[in-house]
């Protein structure tokens, strides 16, 4: 069977998106979530973090053992877009990083903060990385955040999502990862860090349950061994998320549909989840 890591997106926006993500993490649907540490509900979403295993989530043929049932590792979605304080749009941010004309310096402090923001809510560092909206793998920024990575994590790296395509993928996706994915594979895989290399999940947040479904059960289908499927869950759509309802969509799929659609294309779902260290 293919492992297929199912990441959520987004932990810490809104409470409606926290009660999404711990529900499918406690229900075992999730490999990990993504934290935005500079949001402010970020130290109460934090608070409710499961503390880590104390041993690696276990196999078995349905994908959902009573080992690894709940196992979600907990991660960074490094943002620079909506609640960092250096945060511009996504379309400036693009331009500045394309024409190097972000500062390399603010790039690594803010990073910086932004780990330790994790670290000291939850007591230990990031399982993995990955960006809010894709920005980790922009010129400077990537450059920026394995530097920062390799230094602070030596000798435990966290897993590192690429946002990777293939054709077949759509549009979307290919626009994504030409903006840097490959790029920032090659700097991960000469640190030492490993990463999943094509990220699957993306769409334009149209359509209803059953799409999202049908959606769904392709991208597992292509999937391949130890890639990255992304997602983003609420319980509610709550006032000032444009995509609120495609939220309250996926959850309620990714809850009632995933076992069953991993059983039919031959997918498990991994876990990103790490003891301790020490442990």
């Amino acid at each position: 069977m293919r492992t297929v890591f199912v990441t959520a997106d987004d932990y810490g926006f809104n409470a409606a998106v926290d009660d999404g993500i711990l529900a499918l993490a406690e229900a075992g649907r999730l490999a990990g979530a993504g934290c935005m540490t500079r949001a402010p509900g970020w130290r109460a979403a934090a608070a409710r973090i499961p503390p880590p295993p104390a041993t690696p989530g276990g196999d078995a043929e349905d994908g959902l053992s009573q080992d690894s049932r709940g196992v979600c590792g907990w991660g960074l979605h490094l943002d620079l877009t909506e609640f960092s304080p250096q945060r511009r749009g996504l379309w400036p941010l693009i331009a500045a990083s394309l024409m190097r004309r972000l500062d390399p310096a603010a790039l690594r402090a803010e990073i910086t903060a932004q780990c330790m923001l994790f670290e000291d809510a939850t007591g230990h560092a990031p399982d993995y990385v990955d960006g809010h909206q894709h920005v980790h793998q922009l010129p400077q920024v990537r450059e920026a955040l394995v530097e920062v990575l390799a230094e602070r994590y030596a000798g435990r790296l966290p897993w590192l999502r690429i946002s990777g395509a293939r054709v077949g993928d759509g549009a979307k996706a290919l626009f994504i990862a030409a903006l840097g994915a490959d790029e920032l594979e090659r700097l991960a895989t000469a640190a030492g860090m490993d990463c999943m290399p094509r990220l699957l999940g993306a769409y334009g947040f149209d359509g209803d349950a059953e799409g999202y479904r049908r959606r769904l059960g392709d991208w597992l289908a292509r999937a391949a061994d130890g890639h990255a499927l992304m997602v983003h869950p609420a319980t509610g759509a709550l006032s000032g998320d444009p995509i609120g309802p495609a939220r309250v969509r996926e959850y309620g799929v990714l809850m009632d549909h995933l076992p069953g659609l991993m059983a039919a294309t031959g997918t498990r779902p991994g876990s990103l989840a790490r003891p301790p260290a020490g442990s």
